[in-house]
């Protein structure tokens, strides 16, 4: 399989995982934040609702961009960085929330965290392995 077409399937993938925790954040915040391993022990906050319901508008207009990469991936390769820079910010978001909300374990974010490096890596290296070919795009 070619990186080309891995990037598709990954892109694909990322719409959907945006748009369906976008849609969790935004209008469930509390069945989202079930889902992906918050406690609900600490009790759910004003501020932790207003930031869930916040980031969740951010991943539906991200899912919104990523399809529009995944109908020209090589014209728009450049956007990747988006995706690792979410990657990033997401790291510091868990870190935030598990330091002055105490809402996920250091288990959680340690994963949490594995877990996003390993998605900034995939980009990073799909990046790495098609930018030659972003000029071929623009020429055809």
């Amino acid at each position: 399989m070619s990186r080309f077409n891995v990037l598709r399937g990954v892109l694909a993938i990322w719409v959907l995982w945006h748009l369906a925790f976008g849609a969790l954040s935004t209008f469930w915040p509390e069945v989202g934040a079930n889902a992906v391993g918050w406690s609900a022990e600490g009790g759910w906050s004003d501020p932790l609702l207003a930031m869930s319901t916040q980031y969740g508008m951010v991943m539906v207009l991200l899912a919104g961009m990523y399809a529009f990469m995944l109908l020209e991936p090589l014209r728009y390769l450049g956007l990747i960085w988006v995706a690792v820079g979410e990657q990033a910010l997401g790291i510091l978001y868990a870190f935030y929330i598990y330091a002055n909300m105490g809402q996920i374990t250091p288990t959680q974010l340690g994963v949490q965290a594995a877990v996003n490096v390993i998605i900034m890596l995939v980009f990073v290296l799909l990046w790495s392995g098609l930018k030659g070919q972003t000029g071929q795009a623009k020429a055809a």
